[in-house]
């Protein structure tokens, strides 16, 4: 009689997915009523040798080397889970539970770790094509890098909604977003959501923000311009005819003139009054000047240079010679 020995295919590695710096628990899970014995645990990285890293028996929680690479960042976390704390990236790879269970039956469960960075702030980056009164053209790029399996999404509104194909483009790798749309429709809020297995960040962006100042940007280039240099022209006007009339004002003001006597310049030649006495006994001749004097109906007075006449009387005569 032949006895056939049929083996279990083992059961492909549970995923678990943990965040870097953080911790993760790796569970198991037994039906009631079994009773645990022992377990051990071990880790292998890829392709590398197999480390044996802790044991559970007794209710007791055993490290055969203290000293491997994960220190003191393991510990029990229940009777039969496992938690590791601080992940870093190199502790990614498979972890078995070796399962003892009461009374002679050995249980093997296996666990595919991979540690992921969490995703940065995503940030929105706008292009606008085209920003009309029948619509707006816009581009939009949403910056998220990160390492591991990072994946970009966009959506429209407020709770989130999947975008129309036909008004939506997107490039092959999801991170730009073209739009055309109607002025109707450009109240709208996207969003971008950046994400990998374990963490995920969204940042929202208002059209208007975009699409409302190019509107009124390209209504300013054509009448508004043609306004404003209007006005410029008749502020030039006024302020020019405002400063003609003061002007004016100054030079027809009595105040502005000056009316006090007017001081001879001393450059001017000075002519002096050379008054020649006659003689004694030439009273004849005086009289004769007086009388003249009297009879000028201007009454100017009478000014005697070098250049008018000279008297000369000679002696004992009265004759006026010239």
């Amino acid at each position: 009689k032949l006895d056939i020995l049929v083996a279990q295919a083992p059961t492909p590695p549970r995923q678990v997915n943990g965040t870097l710096g953080r911790s993760v628990v790796l569970s198991v899970d037994l039906s009631p009523g079994r009773k645990v014995k022992e377990i051990e645990w071990s880790f292998r990285a890829g392709s590398g040798v197999t480390i044996q890293l802790a044991e559970f028996s007794g209710g007791k929680f055993e490290r055969p080397d203290p000293n491997d690479r994960f220190k003191q960042r393991l510990e029990r976390y229940n009777e039969t889970s496992l938690r590791i704390k601080a992940l870093e990236l190199g502790d990614s790879g498979v972890y078995e539970a070796r399962i003892k269970i009461v009374p002679a039956t050995v249980e093997e469960l296996a666990f595919r770790l991979v540690v992921y960075e969490p995703v940065p702030q995503p940030r929105i980056r706008s292009h606008l094509l085209t920003s009309t009164l029948e619509g707006c053209n816009v581009t939009l790029h949403c910056q998220g890098s990160g390492k591991g399996n990072v994946s970009i999404s966009w959506g429209r509104g407020n709770p989130v909604q999947e975008l129309d194909p036909g008004r939506h483009q997107l490039s092959p790798d999801g991170s730009i977003l073209q739009l055309s749309l109607q002025p109707s429709s450009l109240n709208a809020t996207y969003t971008c959501t950046v994400s990998n297995p374990v963490d995920q960040k969204i940042i929202a962006f208002d059209l208007q923000s975009i699409c409302r100042s190019g509107d009124a940007d390209a209504s300013f280039s054509k009448p508004g311009y043609i306004v404003l240099t209007f006005f410029l022209l008749v502020l030039s006007l006024g302020t020019a005819v405002w400063c003609w009339r003061m002007n004016n004002e100054k030079s027809a003001d009595p105040a502005a003139t000056p009316t006090g006597p007017v001081e001879e310049s001393p450059s001017d030649p000075q002519y002096a009054e050379i008054m020649r006495s006659p003689p004694e006994g030439n009273d004849q001749a005086l009289r004769h000047l007086e009388n003249n004097t009297e009879r000028s109906p201007q009454k100017e007075p009478l000014i005697t240079t070098i250049y008018d006449k000279v008297h000369r009387t000679p002696e004992n005569t009265s004759e006026e010679v010239t």
